[in-house]
């Protein structure tokens, strides 16, 4: 009884922080804002990012209640989504945005590999001998699906296991969704490691402040969603996530 409820706490402060972006944004879906919220300029990003680099108390309690919110996720696994696209919510696994068309080569020992995503989301895989140009693999995609690639026969047929891991490779540069490890990913125009109590992000305060966003949003859906089994464990993993959506109302009030 006298455990403080911090999935209600969450929820009251959430719903507080949803009432000032819906008024503060034309957008109407709420991945959108978030997605804007992370990267581009607002209240929140403009007084908490800085944070991260700053030498003050304030700046390091933030960066210690990443720290134990980190901690915490590490210590007891939620989910968010279901089915294949079922993902743990980790600062060690977190969708930073999405990115523009792209197309990806490689040459291996004499084979050309080439995988290129389009604006129609459309995705076209080829491999071809250098020598002679013939093609030996090819598929075209409607979605960006690995599943579906590793299920065409050519691929496990026609690709030794050293050329299927070049193209993979070339498929996962192509993703539609950056995803990274922010303890170990260097962002190579920040070049200052994060510090957040014993942990250090290499990331820098860029994909730091975005991936905190996000992990927070991810939190909100599965409890939002009714996808959270309010375990003790996954009630102690709100606690940070509480102060830190706290702290965004702080920016903007």
């Amino acid at each position: 009884m006298s455990d403080i409820d911090y999935l209600g706490q969450f929820v009251k402060v959430w719903l507080a922080f949803n009432a000032w972006y819906r008024s503060a944004y034309t957008e109407n879906q709420d991945r959108k804002i978030i997605n804007e919220i992370k990267w581009q300029g607002n209240p929140i990003l403009s007084r908490l990012r800085p944070l991260l680099e700053r030498d003050s108390d304030d700046a390091a309690q933030f960066r210690a209640e990443i720290a134990l919110l980190h901690h915490r996720l590490e210590g007891y696994e939620l989910f968010s989504g279901k089915g294949v696209e079922k993902t743990r919510i980790s600062f060690a696994n977190i969708f930073l945005r999405e990115r523009p068309p792209l197309a990806k080569t490689n040459n291996y020992y004499g084979y050309e590999f080439k995988v290129e995503r389009l604006a129609n989301k459309q995705v076209n895989t080829e491999v071809k001998r250098n020598s002679s140009g013939v093609v030996v693999f090819q598929h075209n995609q409607a979605n960006y699906t690995l599943a579906d690639l590793e299920a065409q026969a050519g691929f496990s047929q026609t690709l030794s296991p050293t050329q299927q891991g070049v193209l993979r490779q070339l498929y996962a540069e192509v993703s539609p969704n950056w995803v990274e490890n922010l303890l170990t990913y260097q962002d190579p125009a920040t070049a200052v490691d994060i510090e957040c109590g014993a942990y250090r992000f290499k990331c820098g305060k860029n994909a730091l402040f975005a991936g905190m966003v996000e992990v927070l949003y991810q939190m909100r859906c599965i409890l939002f969603h009714g996808e959270l089994a309010p375990s003790k464990d996954a009630i102690a993993c709100y606690e940070p996530a509480y102060r830190l959506v706290r702290r965004f109302l702080d920016c903007v009030t």
